[in-house]
């Protein structure tokens, strides 16, 4: 059963998140959750932001949940073509295709420490988005979905149709952004519809709640819950943001994402000694693009958290 939190230990920590929320120049979610106490709270945690990368998250709850099932394994190997390179970050658009295999769980770690594009397109193109918002609702979580691969979300952003470019090389895809780029009064419309559309959208509460199911083991099985922690621990990006102001030596496990205003991090944080675990999503959607204060506000919001369950946790709550 969850313990009692002190009286008004978790007011406090509430005001402490909005003060660093309102200082802010834009829009913030933030909700965390003590995993072992149930100890929980926010700041405007059930709207939805957009996700960016952070929607890799759901995608690989839904391909572990078809590993469990036995549709697939992470064994199975996919060929690499020069289709399959899309752009923004990662790696595999700068290796030469065809004539690369990837096995699934190589794509899968590509996609989060990497937060390649390429293995998250291919999985994407694999698992169906369709299939991650139902698996997401299949989970109790009405916030989460899906709906576009990162090629489709970065044109999106652009304001540059997908569609001619949908089965194109990325020298293709390249080239046909620069020719259809638009005029700047049409860039910034475009930018705005992104921002304010529906698509590939979360609440920073149900993000955490399902980073909270991955770390008990509810989401998918144990043993494969176990394979989505243990990639998300080895994530390479984001050094400034949930872990920016963190102690030295601090376990997390978390994804970041990233396009224009959208500066993103979500992960588990393990506690010193017997304190325990959280849990914390932290969405943003700055007024101007300025990846350093999106990640400084993420940085001072997860040393916070971690600050009040240092001293709040209850005693063993780990073992328990």
């Amino acid at each position: 059963m969850p313990q009692a939190a002190p009286a008004g230990s978790l007011e406090r920590l509430q005001a402490a998140l909005q003060t660093i929320v309102d200082r802010f120049p834009g829009r913030a979610g933030v909700y965390v959750l003590h995993l072992e106490s149930g100890m929980a709270t926010g700041v405007d945690e059930d709207t939805p932001y957009g996700m960016a990368s952070t929607f890799k998250v759901p995608i690989l709850v839904e391909l572990m949940s078809r590993v469990d099932a036995g549709e697939l394994s992470l064994d199975d190997r996919v060929e690499v073509e020069p289709e399959d390179q899309h752009v923004g970050s990662g790696l595999l658009s700068r290796l030469w295709a065809p004539g690369l295999q990837m096995s699934l769980r190589n794509l899968a770690t590509f996609m989060i420490i990497l937060s390649d594009n390429s293995a998250t397109d291919m999985l994407i193109d694999r698992l169906g988005a369709a299939a991650i918002t139902a698996r997401m609702r299949a989970l109790g979580f009405d916030d989460i979905r899906v709906d576009r691969t990162t090629l489709e979300l970065i044109l999106d952003y652009r304001g540059v149709d997908y569609e001619p470019v949908a089965d194109a090389t990325l020298e293709e895809i390249n080239r046909y952004s620069r020719e259809n780029r638009l005029e700047p009064e049409e860039i910034d419309a475009a930018r705005e519809a992104f921002y304010e559309g529906d698509e590939d959208k979360a609440s920073a509460r149900e993000m955490t709640e399902l980073l909270a199911m991955i770390a008990r083991g509810e989401a998918v099985s144990p043993e494969s819950s176990g394979v989505i922690l243990e990639i998300l621990e080895r994530t390479q990006t984001g050094a400034n943001r949930l872990q920016g102001l963190l102690p030295g030596g601090v376990d997390i496990a978390h994804k970041t994402g990233s396009i224009g205003r959208i500066i993103n991090d979500v992960g588990i944080i393990t506690l010193p000694g017997d304190l325990g675990r959280f849990a914390i999503s932290v969405f943003t959607l700055a007024d101007e693009p300025d990846t350093e204060r999106g990640e400084r506000v993420i940085a001072e919001l997860g040393r916070t958290a971690y600050d009040f369950f240092l001293f709040n946790a209850p005693g063993g709550a780990a073992g328990r």
